[in-house]
């Protein structure tokens, strides 16, 4: 099987945007939360306050994309710089880019509607309408950067991003790109808080803990990974990040049977001791419950970090947990994807160089 690595890395965070913001915050462990400003919603939540696209979105573009899209920009920039890649001088022609999202085209369709429902069809502003699809966003990337290979948006809820990665080492397998870019991309915006307090799914005090009960609170951000294939790298010299050592996916229906989806999951990806592991645990029983069997099961396995409890839910539809597993040095990192629905997955990355 043809290795897959990773070449580039970017990152627009709670925390911070670019690497070493994302490195420093999972060291620390603290969280990201925060009171929410009115025009995002009520309540907490995890907001990309210190993002700042000015200097690599023009300006012209920026007034005209939503969340999402601007921090799916910037991420994609940083990872391409980081890859030493520049699309627009002809790689593009075969780059692939796989894009997931949970909230993507949301915010731009709650910007499009109230308006309607206020003034009537005059309130509808054409300028919003473009970008109340979820793929929008990876069809503003492929203009920015000239990519001109398969295009794909991935909508699985928490488990966006590994599919989105799955189908990107396909195509690179397969040989229909040289490159691919995957970003995880979401944005807060009011009518999200609204909607998951209504389900029940939001933590009613308090920041959210493993297996507390409270639920989880929303997020936001980007976390953009370049592919490519071993020797592709290896020819043009470039600084590979990780390997992409296994990827698995299992589905079941119910409690029980996503647990053991997972589970099976995670053997198949990481038969052996992982250095280390990142986990998708948000605050929410749904999720943290998957995992806390998962560990009780392995208990020579190291114990799991969770981002999400940092940086929130949604913050990239589970790209972030994938870029995680790259921030910090080891042999081996078992990145573990929980899902409330029936697709759970794992990966496995090898050599992560930090």
């Amino acid at each position: 099987m043809t290795d897959i690595v990773v070449t580039g890395l970017g990152l627009v965070l709670p925390c911070g945007d670019g690497v070493e913001a994302a490195r420093a915050s999972l060291a620390s462990g603290v969280a990201c939360f925060a009171e929410l400003p009115a025009e995002l919603g009520e309540g907490r939540g995890a907001i990309c306050a210190s993002f700042n696209p000015v200097g690599t979105i023009p300006p012209m573009q920026l007034r005209r994309l939503d969340r999402c899209s601007r921090f799916a920009w910037v991420a994609a920039a940083q990872a391409f710089d980081d890859a030493g890649l520049d699309p627009k001088s002809g790689s593009g022609d075969r780059t692939a880019i796989a894009a997931a999202t949970m909230t993507g085209g949301s915010e731009a369709t709650e910007a499009f509607l109230r308006p309607y429902y206020e003034r009537g069809p005059a309130g509808a502003s054409p300028m919003v309408f473009p970008n109340c699809v979820a793929n929008a966003a990876a069809g503003h990337l492929a203009l920015a950067f000239g990519l001109k290979g398969p295009s794909t948006t991935q909508l699985e809820r928490e488990a966006s991003g590994f599919a989105a990665l799955d189908q990107a080492a396909r195509w690179l397998r397969m040989d229909f790109c040289d490159v691919a870019l995957v970003v995880g991309m979401d944005g807060l915006f009011p009518m999200l808080g609204t909607v998951c307090g209504a389900a029940g799914l939001l933590a009613r005090h308090g920041d959210p803990d493993r297996d507390s009960g409270r639920g989880f609170l929303c997020g936001e951000g980007a976390a953009a990974l370049v592919l490519e294939r071993s020797e592709d790298a290896t020819v043009r010299g470039a600084r590979v990040r990780a390997r992409l050592d296994a990827l698995a996916h299992r589905s079941a229906l119910g409690p029980s049977g996503r647990a053991s989806a997972l589970a099976d999951a995670v053997a198949e990806a990481s038969p052996r001791t992982p250095q280390r592991w990142i986990g998708g645990a948000n605050g929410h029983p749904q999720l943290d419950h998957l995992e806390a069997a998962l560990h009780d099961t392995r208990g020579a396995w190291p114990a799991p970090l969770h981002p999400k409890l940092l940086w929130g839910e949604f913050g990239g539809s589970g790209a972030q947990l994938l870029a995680a597993g790259l921030l910090v040095p080891a042999e081996s990192v078992l990145v573990s994807g929980p899902s409330s629905f029936g697709g759970q997955w794992a990966l496995r990355w090898d050599g992560v160089q930090g």
